[in-house]
């Protein structure tokens, strides 16, 4: 239902973001900082790891049986009937292997045992630095998949798709949505199409109701300059004032359609279409057969006119149902490219968009409610309403047995049953008390011992690597994050970490001579990218060493890019 833009998972256009995708690309592209990742898992391929692999989260759907968190790495399912996900046991996670497309998850729906998901991966080329690789469903719950490329759904020898778009590049799936047999998938480049039978043939259903899809404000330039010729030629002959309007209202219509084309997010329950595109929100009673189109108005002066949404891009979606047995539908919206007049809000209707209330820290990326509060993930961090959205308070996720705290860009939010998931971008959280107190859930992957190389601690995935850093790269002025170095000992051990540069000169002793106890994994030594006299250290890969009082060493390396 909802879309996403975050770096690395979400697409923004500017030229700094894209900059920074190239980079991240390239590095993780090296051979050298590839070896400093959990790569080799010793399992069957061909099963589903029970574990919840990834930690940067994209989207959180309850289905009503299964509990669904997409991340850079898979989608996770979670059964709440039968466990809280505090273990790595409680979760499988399906990726490529299991039938998903390629890439990180970009967005996914679930009803029952039905499940639909998106995928995207990074890319050098396009202005977005991210490719579609396709939709992937199951109608068991993940033991089985489908999976249909982007270039299947966008097949140029059918019907509504003869102007395609013919690459996946710059067309990833941002927002699904399932209302009875059909599915809803909003694309960037490609709009928002439609399958009620399960993919076999899709439909275009552009959100204004035309023939053709329309990719740059350019496509309609000829018929544009006819009404603003036709508009200035009335207006010199003393033409009626309605009809000099209504020339100029088309043109203005015909420039913003191509915005009205770029999709984002998708919300369907019953014959109602909502669709979040970067020309304001797209709205259908009918199924799709009529739109109107929801979005900024100024007054003369340029400000924003009371009632309406206060930014066009709608980047998220979602309806809440009240006590009283009406609904609110609540919209992140963004300014486009910093047009006059509009900002980056949080707003919600009550009466099915005839008007709009604006508000919030700024734009949300996702929206989840429980008793008397509605949730709002942000660029900012996690906000709270007990209001309806007159007021927002920032809420922090912390754990409260190890005091780790979520950062970061909050994306993916759900409940189920009271329980509230929120989804990060290093990980997830999970409250039962309507943040009051927080649990931190993450499955880091547990390398064999340093000791004795054998397993030790809880269930979860395991790989032949002996320590690695966890997130890697890591950006150390991005809300003061750190590399945590994990590693587990069969017997307990005198442990000391240094780390080194890329010339092998010493940057920081991060612990001399702990002892750490035996027979389990170690998470809880970091490090924050400052070297021993406190300062940060530059960009690049760094080298760190594990030694035990006993004799064993480990190595690993760490890449900082901030």
């Amino acid at each position: 239902m909802r879309s996403r833009f975050k770096i690395p998972l979400r697409l923004l256009p500017l030229a700094a973001g894209i900059a920074c995708l190239s980079l991240c690309f390239l590095l993780v592209s090296d051979p050298q900082v590839q070896a400093a990742l959990p790569l080799n898992l010793l399992q069957d391929p061909n099963s589903a790891p029970h574990s919840l692999l990834g930690t940067e989260i994209s989207d959180i759907k309850w289905s009503g049986r299964y509990l669904w968190v997409a991340t850079e790495r898979g989608l996770a399912r979670l059964d709440p009937a039968l466990s809280q996900g505090f273990s790595p046991a409680d979760w499988v996670t399906y990726t490529q292997e299991q039938g998903l497309g390629q890439g990180a998850v970009s967005a996914v729906d679930a009803v029952g045992d039905t499940v639909w998901a998106a995928t995207l991966q990074d890319t050098t080329i396009g202005i977005s630095g991210q490719a579609g690789s396709g939709l992937s469903f199951s109608l068991d719950g993940g033991q089985t998949w489908k999976h249909l490329a982007n270039q299947v759904i966008f097949d140029t020898t059918r019907a509504g798709f003869s102007r395609g778009p013919t690459t996946p590049v710059d067309n990833p799936c941002f927002g699904l949505g399932l209302s009875g047999s059909t599915v809803w998938a909003a694309f960037f480049a490609g709009s928002l199409v439609r399958s009620s039978d399960l993919g076999q043939s899709w439909e275009r259903v552009l959100p204004d109701g035309a023939a053709r899809i329309v990719y740059f404000p350019e496509d309609n330039a000829g018929v544009v300059d006819s009404l603003r010729a036709l508009s200035d030629s009335l207006e010199r002959a003393g033409g009626p004032a309605e009809r000099i309007a209504l020339a100029r209202a088309q043109a203005d219509s015909l420039i913003a359609q191509s915005g009205l084309h770029r999709t984002f997010a998708v919300l369907a329950y019953g014959d109602t279409v909502w669709v979040g595109t970067a020309s304001g929100v797209a709205r259908s009673f009918d199924h799709g057969q009529t739109w109107t189109n929801l979005k900024v108005r100024l007054d003369a002066q340029g400000g924003l006119l009371p009632g309406n949404i206060a930014g066009n891009w709608a980047v998220a979606l979602e309806r809440q149902l009240l006590p009283e047995g009406s609904s609110a539908i609540w919209a992140g919206v963004r300014s486009t490219d910093n047009t006059p007049g509009e900002v980056n809000a949080i707003s919600v209707s009550f009466d099915h968009g005839q008007t709009w209330q604006n508000g919030g820290p700024g734009s949300a990326w996702d929206f989840a409610f429980t008793a008397n509060r509605v949730w709002a993930g942000t660029d900012q961090g996690l906000y709270a309403s007990a209001d309806l959205g007159r007021t927002w308070e920032q809420v922090v996720v912390r754990d409260q047995s190890t005091g780790e705290e979520l950062r970061g860009t909050f994306v993916g939010l759900d409940t189920v049953d009271g329980v509230l998931w929120v989804g990060a971008e290093n990980g997830l959280g999970r409250s039962a008390d309507e943040g009051q107190t927080w649990a931190v859930v993450k499955s880091l992957v547990r390398p064999l011992s340093l000791d004795q190389g054998e397993l030790v601690g809880e269930a979860g995935l395991v790989d032949s690597l002996q320590t690695y850093a966890a997130p890697n790269p890591f950006a150390p002025s991005q809300g003061d994050e750190k590399a945590r170095i994990v590693y587990s000992l069969s017997r307990e051990a005198q442990v000391t970490i240094e780390i080194y540069d890329f010339a092998s000169r010493k940057v920081r002793t991060l612990i001399r001579g702990e002892r750490r106890a035996g027979g389990q994994n170690h998470t809880s030594d970091t490090w924050d990218g400052r070297d021993d006299e406190g300062d940060q250290v530059a960009n690049g890969v760094y080298f760190y060493r594990i030694e035990l009082d006993s004799g064993p060493r480990a190595f690993g390396k760490i890449v900082v890019l901030d």
